[in-house]
């Protein structure tokens, strides 16, 4: 093996390793999205002979979904996780086989846009599926800087994942030639300097009309959103979690009979948000499934006691028999008076852990004295155009979340809800049962947010003042069709191109 082709497969896997840390938990090297698939391009198209073209794009998509699957340890074996990374390497290299040799047959006029269009066009395919959500989306690899990701609120996430990738691609085409101008003797099929001129002119424009409108929108957005309200998150914890719940497991104190346990967690809860409401809270949200009864049939009396008693209105979930997956999971909206003013059935499943409910239908919301609010089941927070889209086209200004979560995917769930806030323009709470607990503004940035818990256990109360989102957002209104058939449309056409290219040649 020469020299170029060990080096191809190093470049290769230094682009394995940056799309490995740009995840939260992994090394939060958010910034490297930017120029992650650049090492990649350069191992595919100047240093690997043709015949090992498609290798680097293989190991790019390998790595990717390794990093993901890497955050979902706690739901899955290594086995399964190593399998999924190998299917999607294969993905991958059948999709690189035909980059580069189209690429040269065109004088690399699409190069900045043919693997960014496959790479989104298979994010948008599978966005709805019911075991990762959209996970995979490389956008949410920037939650972290809410001043570069608003105009989601107009086009979508996805379309700053395309962004992200054109950019890589545009960094690419850059440095492709240069190494072209500096070899001796000339590459074989060199990058015109026409196509570099207008491929890294039109992404570069794009970028700045991106990043220019993000500030300002973000500030726009800043100045209109509504009146802050104190709201708290309570996060009880794992001890007297309910048992069968997807990250319990059961009764985490040996010995304590079942009806031990519910008096403890009615003792906790109590105490947790007699807390939030000294400390001025007006909204108070549980995470999901906090109970495994229906609070309006058995122990009826102690929510509606607590809050008349605090005076707050109350997000929280539960499941008759949390331990089939079958039973139907529910929230509900309390007023401060005891009376359930509005009731929720979570929409999305978690297949991987077997939850097998039929999804809820309806998407309520409650006017308050403490602004519109609206209700969404954890899972449901990771689909743009599912619940939290249509809660929020319901008139809410603020969409309270009860959650479960595993440890492992803690950052993913933060990052979504961010998006979610700023594509709709509203407030969220996420009440989680002991990881990730969280508030954002409409504008994206992260009010309050819980320490993440590595051991069992987690209990923490965030109590914070929160803006009412101002609503509004032309996402909520158009949802993401738009862009998903105009990727789709680009995309057919890429493909078409490809194909009237080989005949051709």
């Amino acid at each position: 093996m020469n020299r170029r082709i060990v080096g191809g497969i190093l470049l290769s896997l230094l682009s394995g390793v940056a799309l490995v840390v740009i995840w939260p938990s992994l090394g939060n090297l958010w910034w490297l999205s930017f120029v992650a698939f650049v090492p990649m391009y350069v191992a595919q198209y100047r240093l690997l002979p043709r015949r090992w073209g498609a290798v680097p794009v293989g190991v790019a998509f390998g790595a990717y979904y390794l990093a993901l699957f890497l955050n979902a340890t706690s739901v899955m074996s290594i086995g399964p996780i190593l399998g999924i990374a190998a299917g999607a390497a294969v993905i991958g290299l059948l999709i690189g086989v035909f980059l580069r040799p189209f690429a040269e047959r065109t004088g690399y006029r699409w190069f900045v846009v043919q693997l960014p269009l496959l790479w989104v066009s298979i994010d948008l395919l599978i966005q709805n599926n019911e075991i990762v959500g959209t996970y995979p989306w490389i956008a949410y690899r920037l939650a972290g800087a809410p001043q570069l990701v608003q105009p989601v609120s107009i086009v979508g996430t996805p379309a700053l994942s395309l962004l992200i990738h054109i950019v890589n691609a545009a960094v690419a085409l850059i440095v492709l030639a240069l190494i072209d101008r500096s070899r001796t003797p000339a590459v074989e099929h060199p990058v015109p300097d026409r196509v570099l001129a207008w491929s890294v002119a039109v992404p570069l424009a794009v970028t700045l009309v991106w990043g220019g409108s993000s500030v300002a929108l973000y500030r726009e957005v800043s100045e209109r959103m509504g009146p802050e309200v104190r709201v708290a998150a309570v996060q009880p914890g794992l001890d007297n979690a309910t048992p069968g719940t997807l990250i319990s497991a059961g009764n985490v104190t040996p010995g304590r009979s079942e009806e031990q346990r519910i008096a403890d967690q009615i003792t906790q809860l109590s105490r947790l948000t007699r807390d939030a409401a000294a400390q001025g809270a007006k909204v108070v949200v549980w995470p999901e499934e906090t109970l495994n009864y229906d609070p309006r049939v058995k122990h009826t009396d102690w929510i509606p006691a607590l809050l008349r008693q605090t005076g707050v209105t109350l997000a929280m979930g539960f499941t008759p028999d949390a331990s089939t997956g079958s039973a139907p999971n529910t929230g509900l909206l309390w007023s401060p008076d005891g009376e359930v003013k509005a009731v929720y059935y979570k929409t999305k499943r978690v297949l991987v852990e077997g939850e097998a409910f039929t999804p809820g239908t309806v998407y309520p919301t409650i006017d308050t004295e403490h602004g519109v609010l609206g209700m969404i089941i954890c899972f449901d927070i990771d689909f743009p155009d599912g619940p939290a889209r249509k809660v929020a086209s319901n008139g809410a200004q603020m969409i309270l979340a009860p959650s479960i979560d595993f440890l492992s995917v803690a950052d993913i769930r933060s990052a979504s809800t961010a998006f979610r806030a700023v594509e709709n323009r509203v407030a969220m709470v996420k009440a989680d049962v002991a990881w990730d607990s969280v508030m954002v503004a409409p504008n994206g940035r992260v009010v309050a947010k819980t320490v993440e818990h590595a051991e069992r256990g987690g209990q923490a109360l965030l109590v914070a003042d929160l803006p009412l989102g101002p609503r509004g957002a032309p996402f909520t209104r158009f949802g993401g069709t738009p862009f998903q058939w105009l990727t789709y449309a680009a995309t057919l056409v890429m493909l078409a191109a490809m194909v009237l290219s080989r005949r051709r040649s």
